[in-house]
């Protein structure tokens, strides 16, 4: 049973009330983790000082660095869903207009992204309200921060999950949505009691959230953030480069000098910063009758800062197997195309592996709305067919996707009449479309007239 939430019910089973205790716990447990996550991500995590080279002055300084976010949305936006096709034709099941009246099209790069930052992200899909203005089905992204689910090993699935839908102003949970394989249950806290007030069927005995995991493992099947402990560490070190860099542009900008034999009370009556910024210093000869030898020390250099920042900036690059590029390291030349792709090759061969990840909660997440919409018990048997398209991860320049598409039609002339050879020719599917549409609309112009041509012969 749950410490900090303990489950007082009216209206859940005893098992409902075992697995929402479960869950609550789950989220307890793992909630310290994903602020954590969240605060690396927004940029607010606070400098951690050594105690060594920082002056107090400057111990309160609010720096920031976006190292974090960078590794999370760098590969995030290199996902781009293209739809689902049966057979290779689009729209497989007539999904794409329930897809587009939820925003899928925000939705899925908002898991996505979540998920690279918290491990694992969720997507639900419930019956809508028409009356209320829903859809057929309801799609909709949900983050690791205020959402927990039960993975059944030996299903390979989700066992039951918890939505956290309004908390109170200690971010203690106020109001949840539980899934379980034969209901939706709306449930409400009120005087530390949860009492159910909604209940949906669920006809499809499976719960109807999809989880979208970056990395799984066979023992860690929600798997990994990608701000891992070693970019936490690393972005601890920059933000402290950038602070000590801070103190040293400072004395950078005041040059250290020195005055040998002057009076005692020379500089009484003025300031540090006077001292240093007079443009006309004048000084007394000293007791002794001897004039005062005025200097300054050697100028200390910036480049051990920009050099050992350089070092963490590569460090987080391999980790996170950015590009230099993208953390503001360039080159004295600008890159090619080919040097583009070589630089971005490994995050590519990542973002298809993940397509290769995601393609499966995809696929269930189209058989839950197909599910949902037609009352279905069991999804279509077809839809273990479809297939999840996306825009490939890989960078090409179009004169390389030019050249190559020439020569495979030059070798295969059936090639040039497939939508896959039009893909690796560099076009999106919504060009794709809308070409085919106008070939469509020529071929029946083309038809019409020959058809009329054809008749007046005959008269």
């Amino acid at each position: 049973m749950s410490d900090m939430f303990p489950v007082r019910s009216i209206g859940l089973s005893i098992e409902e009330q075992q697995l929402f205790s479960s869950l609550l716990d789950v989220w307890n447990k793992k909630r310290g983790k994903n602020a954590l996550l969240s605060v690396y991500y927004d940029g607010h995590r606070a400098f951690h000082d050594l105690g060594i080279s920082i002056p107090p002055q400057m111990k309160n300084v609010r720096a920031a660095l976006g190292w974090p976010a960078k590794g999370v949305r760098t590969l995030a936006r290199k996902h781009q869903f293209e739809g689902f096709a049966l057979n290779g034709q689009g729209d497989a099941f007539e999904v794409d207009g329930l897809l587009e009246q939820n925003n899928f099209g925000l939705e899925l790069p908002q898991a996505i992204n979540s998920a690279y930052k918290h491990a694992v992200s969720f997507i639900t899909t419930t019956k809508g309200d028409p009356t209320a203005g829903d859809p057929d089905v309801v799609i909709q992204a949900r983050d690791a921060e205020w959402t927990s689910a039960l993975w059944d090993m030996r299903r390979r699935e989700i066992k039951a999950a918890l939505a956290i839908t309004a908390a109170d102003d200690y971010k203690n949970p106020t109001a949840v949505t539980l899934y379980f394989r034969d209901s939706v249950v709306t449930a409400e806290r009120r005087f530390g009691v949860w009492k159910v007030v909604l209940r949906q069927a669920n006809p499809t005995g499976r719960v109807l959230v999809e989880a979208f995991v970056n990395d799984p493992q066979i023992g860690r099947p929600f798997g990994y953030s990608r701000i891992t402990r070693e970019v936490r560490y690393l972005t601890d070190a920059g933000i402290r480069n950038l602070v000590r860099t801070e103190v040293s542009a400072e004395f950078f900008a005041s040059p250290q000098r020195y005055v040998l034999g002057a009076k005692e009370d020379a500089f009484n009556d003025v300031d540090r910063w006077s001292a240093v910024m007079s443009r006309v210093l004048a000084l007394d000869l000293n007791e002794e009758g001897q004039k005062p030898e005025v200097g300054q020390f050697s100028q200390m250099t910036m480049g051990p800062h920009l050099e050992q920042y350089r070092q963490l900036a590569q460090n987080f690059c391999s980790e996170t197997d950015l590009p230099a590029s993208a953390v503001g390291l360039f080159a004295d030349n600008p890159a090619s195309a080919e040097a583009m792709q070589a630089a971005e090759a490994r995050l590519s061969d990542l973002g298809e592996y993940q397509w290769r990840v995601f393609r499966h909660p995809l696929k269930r997440l189209a058989q839950n709305v197909v599910m949902l919409r037609d009352g279905l018990s069991e999804p279509p048997v077809e839809s273990w067919k479809m297939d999840v398209k996306w825009t490939p991860c890989r960078y090409v320049s179009p004169q390389a996707s030019s050249d190559y598409i020439t020569k495979v039609v030059a070798a295969l002339p059936r090639v040039a009449e497939t939508t896959t050879a039009l893909r690796r020719a560099g076009f999106t599917q919504e060009e794709i479309n809308e070409m085919q549409a106008e070939w469509r609309k020529a071929g029946a112009g083309s038809i019409l007239d020959r058809v009329l041509a054809d008749r007046g012969a005959a008269a």
